[in-house]
């Protein structure tokens, strides 16, 4: 949920093992919110990705996804029920465009592009 997913972010004490493990794998990630049953699927693949990816959502609430800041204009307090899940850890010897071929393959076979998701592109 993503009151715990900030509460992992912000306290780096806490839970450096999660941040170190967050930072060391490229992955593909979910975000589903409990509410509607709506899904995202998303990638992680820069410096610090996963850890970095999912801290700008505890920051901004939505990602910077266009699809998500409708969403949540519509629904500004729905993403306390959003729910954080990797789907695919991938290494960080991989390729961005594999990253982002992987990602597109989830997002078709969890059909998040359609009206009952949250992926816009």
């Amino acid at each position: 949920m993503y009151d715990q997913l900030k509460q992992i972010i912000d306290n780096q004490v806490t839970y450096e093992n999660w941040h170190d493990a967050l930072k060391s794998v490229h992955a593909i990630y979910l975000i589903t919110d409990l509410t509607e049953g709506r899904q995202y699927v998303g990638s992680a693949y820069g410096a610090d990705s996963l850890f970095q990816r999912w801290k700008t959502y505890v920051e901004t609430k939505h990602g910077n996804n266009k699809r998500l800041i409708k969403y949540l204009i519509e629904h500004p307090d729905y993403y306390h029920q959003f729910q954080f899940s990797i789907l695919q850890v991938i290494p960080k010897t991989i390729l961005q465009k594999e990253v982002i071929d992987l990602e597109n393959l989830y997002k078709e076979k969890l059909g998040t592009r359609l009206a009952n998701g949250l992926n816009e592109n």
